[in-house]
């Protein structure tokens, strides 16, 4: 990426997040697969262990690890979302 459009993206960002450019000026990417399992591994937790930190069913989550089912786009976000900051939404979500 030149540094041309390193600035135009980092301008871009800034006006995104003072909500002065509408919705439709950005595009939101949902990962197409997300590999639940590696994510879980990573973080060193059990199924039962990564299901109840991040409010998850245990059942979705077997599921989704041994290939039955898929996240709904909604969940892949998520997922990416705790891959990327599970410390903060642990945080988010603590009582």
């Amino acid at each position: 990426m030149s540094g041309k459009r390193i600035i135009e993206s980092m301008k871009e960002a800034v006006a995104i997040s003072r909500e002065e450019l509408p919705s439709k000026a950005y595009k939101i990417h949902i990962p197409e697969n997300v590999d639940v399992k590696a994510i879980r591994e990573k973080m060193g937790l059990s199924q039962s262990s990564f299901a109840n930190r991040f409010g998850l069913s245990v059942y979705a989550l077997r599921n989704w690890e041994q290939g039955k089912r898929q996240p709904d786009p909604a969940a892949r976000a998520y997922l990416k979302v705790i891959e990327k900051v599970p410390d903060v939404v642990a945080k988010v979500l603590a009582v």
